[in-house]
């Protein structure tokens, strides 16, 4: 997350307003989940990876990190779909393993399946990265108030995201300090120094939002929590992108 947060603040894009960012991600996924291709999905991850790496200047392997790691969740996910576990034998037409008592199968239709929806899910994916790795949360925020969203909800994201960081903070230098203590020399002892970790850290996030609740009630805070926006800047190019972006999918989802 810190890696994200970097790039965000830090690149080419970041005075471009964050409705030309959203509007080019909202297109992207609604695209993807209209036009059921599985060419849809891959022409969307190669145009996100294009305009990540080559118009916002973001290194090419981050882009790739972040999504590999959603991939390899989207993988366990769609594995679900594609193969059936049971203790009874399945249907004939179906391929088949027979691993101890369980009776695992699939079968043609069901990986084709789980392709579509695999490829479908990874460019929705890539999408989301674009938006992620171009635009930090404050921007996002302001989005947000344009588009009159609760203003409670605005506050507990804005306060779940900081208490992120913070709280990641606290289980490093927790850890280094099981580290040290070789609480985790053996499976025992890191099995132990993990739950321990688990308890404290929950206790440590219970007190800093008791402590920042009376913070907050101390200074007599009772509206909303305001962010000064920055002066963004309305960039051409999103519009002719988006238009190219928008043909190019849904030729690729005719054709």
């Amino acid at each position: 997350m810190h890696t994200i947060d970097h790039y965000a603040y830090g690149n080419a894009l970041r005075r471009v307003d964050p409705a030309q960012k959203g509007g080019l991600t909202v297109l992207a996924i609604i695209l993807c989940l209209l036009l059921d291709r599985p060419t849809v999905g891959l022409v969307t991850l190669g145009w996100m990876f294009a305009l990540t790496a080559l118009w916002a200047r973001v290194p090419s392997h981050v882009f790739g990190r972040t999504l590999l790691a959603e991939g390899l969740f989207l993988i366990l996910s769609v594995m679900g779909v594609a193969i059936s576990v049971s203790l009874n034998p399945p249907e004939i037409h179906r391929i088949v393993w027979h691993i101890g008592g369980l009776w695992v199968s699939t079968d043609h239709e069901a990986i084709r399946v789980a392709y579509h929806l695999f490829t479908r899910a990874l460019g929705c994916a890539a999408a989301l990265n674009f938006l992620i790795l171009t635009t930090p949360l404050t921007d996002l925020i302001e989005l947000m108030r344009r588009l009159y969203v609760p203003e409670t909800l605005i506050e507990l994201m804005t306060l779940i995201y900081r208490t992120i960081f913070v709280l990641l903070e606290s289980m490093q230098r927790m850890a280094l300090a099981q580290a040290v203590r070789l609480g985790y020399s053996s499976p025992g002892r890191a099995l132990r120094s993990t739950a321990l970790l688990g308890s404290q850290l929950f206790l440590d996030a219970y007190r800093r939002s008791r402590r920042m609740q009376t913070a907050l009630k101390s200074r007599g805070i009772e509206g909303t929590l305001r962010m000064l926006p920055l002066e963004y800047v309305y960039d051409r190019r999103a519009w002719w992108v988006g238009a190219t972006l928008g043909v190019s999918l849904v030729v690729v989802g005719i054709l």
